[in-house]
């Protein structure tokens, strides 16, 4: 990082020899069983401090509950009162996490010296400084390091985090302009920015490992009841710090060799017929353009994943695909959309309704989600080894989903709200509502799994 110490006129204690001394001398920390305790003096956080220090640009693989976060959040603490004033940036995989950032940050502010103390406010996203300093912590998205020029960038979770390779390309100038990155996760697979960043060592990145076996605390018998209730690859993935393993995937069919087709795909000149499938939701709805050809496979040529639209301005965005492709609603056979957007709403009128009456033809059938789950595994790979199922190289965010979609800790159900179930449920849709259809004019046997 190179510190550009700063002299701060409010502060009345005398700068410490470094970093470290200070959070241990200044700093506390929540402790899940013990409450408020001063900072731990543990090697491997020294050597995560150390890191920052020597490292402008930082990227640090680690095991789960390693004090990762909160040497992190205290070093940046340090710099926002220390040093030359500016922005720094927290990065969360959402909404919940960066909260949880500024609670971190408040607790460690509460019980600093009042004279420091008193230099600092705590607001809902933020943290301002007397000197001018501030600590913005945000959900990472592609469009939030557009709107600062930060001193200096942290990404929590960041092999966790959706659309992980647009954000660090948004956060590439601040960082290629002379601002610090630190980026922290546990492993999450290989197909994400983190993965491919901490890896490559020819880009001159600082990399640094967090081992559980570092941690005075994490001895056998820690290790006997942590290991309680995880899976093999679980385990393997949060505490050994393996990027081999994608645990409980629900997918784990997928194999970007068989399902990803890198050749141009004109679902126009293609004989066959054209589908979409729609997850409504005015925060995350989400489209696929699904082409199925005479034998039965599917190809999902074109996606739209929406914020904070409403039903009209889905539509236009789904007329704006649809131009894209060189497609107008009259080339789409029909829409297979989730049954709960049949429900009226307080207009009155349903979603469905609403996109009936501008010409969108609407299909929709209930269905348990495991069942729908089983119907879209089966695409990708029947027991006969078949793939019916294949997505073109444009459908990135797409694949994306489908790769991080998982399983809940009890391996019943998938899990909800981690930003992957909108692509599944339209994808799910539509292979729902294709079982058992057979188009007219359609000719051939029919294939298992799939309407004809």
């Amino acid at each position: 990082m190179g510190l550009k110490l700063y002299e701060n006129q409010h502060c009345q204690l005398s700068l410490p020899l470094s970093p470290w001394e200070w959070i241990l001398q200044n700093v506390k920390t929540l402790d899940a069983t013990g409450g408020i305790k001063p900072f731990p003096d543990y090697p491997f956080a020294s050597r995560l401090v150390e890191g920052l220090l020597d490292h402008r640009i930082l990227i640090v693989a680690k095991s789960r509950q390693m004090m990762a976060t909160w040497t992190v959040a205290a070093t940046t603490l340090y710099r926002a009162l220390f040093e030359t004033p500016g922005i720094y940036l927290f990065l969360s995989k959402g909404a919940r996490d960066s909260k949880e950032l500024v609670k971190r940050l408040k607790i460690m502010v509460t019980n600093l010296p009042s004279d420091l103390r008193d230099q600092i406010k705590i607001k809902a996203e933020e943290v301002t400084f007397a000197n001018e300093s501030r600590i913005i912590s945000l959900p990472a998205t592609e469009f939030a390091p557009r709107m600062y020029s930060p001193s200096g960038v942290f990404w929590d979770e960041m092999a966790f985090t959706p659309k992980s390779e647009g954000i660090w390309t948004s956060l590439k100038p601040a960082i290629d302009s002379g601002g610090s990155f630190v980026g922290i996760s546990t492993p999450n697979g290989c197909d994400n920015i983190f993965h491919q960043l901490f890896i490559d060592k020819s880009n001159g990145f600082g990399k640094l490992k967090l081992h559980y076996d570092e941690h005075p605390l994490r001895g056998e018998a820690w290790q006997a009841e942590a290991r309680k209730g995880l899976s093999v690859a679980r385990w393997k993935q949060e505490y050994e710090i393996d990027f081999s393993i994608l645990a409980d995937r629900v997918f784990d069919e997928f194999d970007p060799e068989k399902h990803i087709i890198h050749e141009k795909f004109d679902p126009v000149q293609v004989e066959g017929r054209i589908y979409r499938g729609i997850d409504f939701g005015y925060r995350h709805p989400y489209v696929v353009w699904v082409h199925q050809a005479i034998s039965g496979e599917l190809t999902l040529f074109d996606e739209l994943e929406g914020s904070d639209l409403t039903v009209d301005e889905l539509a236009d965005e789904i007329k704006r695909v649809d131009a894209r492709n060189g497609i107008t609603e009259s080339d789409v056979k029909l829409s297979a959309c989730d049954p709960a957007g049949a429900s009226a709403t307080d207009s009155g009128l349903s979603a469905v309704e609403r996109l009936g009456r501008i010409g969108i033809k609407l299909i929709h059938r209930p269905s348990e989600i495991n069942t729908g789950v089983d119907l879209l595994k089966s695409q990708l790979l029947d027991a006969a080894g078949v793939v019916r199922l294949r997505f073109t190289a444009n459908c990135q965010q797409t694949i994306e989903h489908l790769r991080h979609y998982r399983w809940g800790k009890d391996g019943e159900k998938p899990v909800k709200g981690e930003g992957h179930d909108h692509a599944v449920d339209a994808l799910r849709y539509l292979v729902v509502n294709l079982k058992g259809r057979k188009p007219a004019g359609w000719s051939g046997a029919k294939v298992m799994g799939v309407g004809r």
